[in-house]
């Protein structure tokens, strides 16, 4: 208990770590290649969320609404500790890395667990647009079937 009171106590200390420049022998080409490519997961992972709020925010009658939010809850996490990555080349803020990873580990193995025990939902869910395709078809053939029919009944008249 004492370890994880120290942890959180100490959560943006940094003086028991050096920064990642001076640990190890970096060259600049290799450091910066580490930050920009962070730096730009870190950029990707929080457009994409946004354009799930915008999706969400688009289809007022959208199923299974709290796997977008683990999703996007997911990714915005997953890019949170990139971007701590990237600034522990100045800030060795290793607590706050770890603490983020965790809570990363948590809303994964959530969205896994909600995705394998709503996947046969997802499966058999048809989108509306799909659903409504459906339906007209259904009603055509149900009218083609009824004209056959008339047809049928005019033609015996006729004869």
């Amino acid at each position: 208990m004492e370890q994880i009171t120290e942890f959180f106590s100490k959560l943006f200390q940094t003086d028991d770590w050096p920064a990642r420049w001076v640990c190890g022998k970096w060259s600049s080409f290799h450091g910066w290649l580490y930050i920009t490519s962070d730096i730009a997961i870190w950029l990707a992972y929080f457009v994409i969320p946004a354009i799930i709020i915008f999706f969400i925010q688009k289809r007022h009658s959208l199923p299974f609404l709290p796997v977008f939010w683990l999703f996007g809850a997911f990714i915005i996490l997953c890019g949170s500790t990139h971007l701590v990555d990237a600034l522990m080349f100045w800030w060795p803020g290793y607590r706050v890395s770890a603490l983020l990873r965790v809570l990363t580990a948590f809303v994964s193995m959530a969205t896994a667990f909600v995705l394998i025990r709503d996947l046969p939902k997802l499966i058999d869910t048809r989108p509306e647009d799909e659903l409504r395709t459906y339906q007209l078809e259904k009603q055509l053939r149900k009218y083609e079937a009824e004209i056959a029919e008339l047809k049928m009944q005019l033609n015996n008249k006729a004869d």
